[in-house]
């Protein structure tokens, strides 16, 4: 197991939805198909010049590649593009609770699209606790706001329908993490430009960064970098680790980023619902993890 791949990964997913948000809300920001081309066209610009350079090596994009992937890419363009969204109006701790319900989307689209059986009653039992944490959690967000509410939906119904056709088109088995990253990239920046362009957010977001101060430049460099560093830290942990070591890192940078968001970027007004629905929530998470992790363990001491 590599520990620093594991820490690398936590501290780079921890710190990208602290760094969006800084954009998004201290420096009002909220442009987010716009961070979201800037980001695609980064990361594929990346990851050409490190192919050219020799550093790494990817079959590149072909046409029936970045056809198999369009459905996966439309969805991943719909829950990145919802979730930087709700972002701006949701305080850290809910935005997590919102994301950690991304279970129950999944089993949902499991047994829909993918016709796989009904998982155990222990498995639905903590996706049940993770859902009931985040309605009661909601109750007590003094701070309610209905559209950043369902943006939050949305994008973890787009992120579950992205991760569900993957498994469904077997993309996964056809295309390495890092030639579906950069698959992926190319097939969004067309998505996110066209809407930029008719929206005016390319011209709103243009004058904005014209007039802006140099802090902000800073950050909204970090903010275009990061998004392909953290997809980097996640390919690197999967691979010198696991899939389940990057989900278990997944839940304690959830857990570690929930009590630190109670307490930055004017943090929540603790109520006893949204302190308890949180709580419930995490557990719920926690427990889901830890169910999955004893399932993989199972099927790995199976005979052959």
């Amino acid at each position: 197991m590599s520990i620093p791949a594991a820490v690398f990964y936590g501290f780079c997913s921890g710190s990208l939805a602290f760094i969006n948000k800084l954009a998004v809300t201290t420096f009002d920001f909220r442009y987010p198909a716009f961070i979201l081309f800037a980001q695609m066209v980064f990361t594929a610009s990346i990851l050409k010049i490190l192919k050219v350079a020799g550093k790494i090596n990817f079959a590149g994009i072909s046409l029936e590649s970045s056809w198999n992937c369009a459905i996966p890419s439309l969805f991943y363009a719909f829950h990145a593009m919802f979730a930087l969204t709700a972002l701006g109006d949701l305080n850290i701790p809910m935005y997590n609770v919102i994301k950690r319900c991304v279970p129950l989307v999944n089993i949902f689209l499991a047994s829909c699209l993918l016709k796989e059986g009904r998982p155990s009653w222990k498995i639905i039992s903590t996706v049940v606790v993770i859902t009931s944490g985040c309605i009661i959690a909601g109750f007590g967000d003094l701070d309610f706001s209905l559209a950043a509410y369902l943006c939050g939906l949305v994008s973890i119904f787009s992120q579950g329908l992205y991760l569900t056709y993957v498994q469904k088109l077997g993309i996964e088995k056809q295309l390495t993490a890092l030639e579906l990253l950069y698959v992926n990239s190319i097939n969004c920046i067309p998505l996110f430009l066209l809407y930029i362009l008719l929206s005016w957010e390319f011209v709103d977001a243009v004058n904005f960064l014209r007039d802006c101060t140099f802090e902000f430049i800073l950050v909204f460099l970090l903010v275009i970098s990061m998004g392909c560093v953290l997809n980097y830290s996640l390919f690197l942990c999967t691979t010198l680790n696991s899939a389940l070591t990057t989900s278990i890192v997944g839940v304690i940078k959830s857990v570690v980023t929930t009590v630190i968001g109670m307490f930055t970027f004017g943090g929540i007004q603790p109520t006893v619902l949204i302190i308890t629905g949180i709580s419930i929530n995490t557990l719920g998470g926690m427990g889901y993890t830890y169910l999955k992790y004893k399932e993989k363990q199972e099927a790995t001491d199976l005979p052959k």
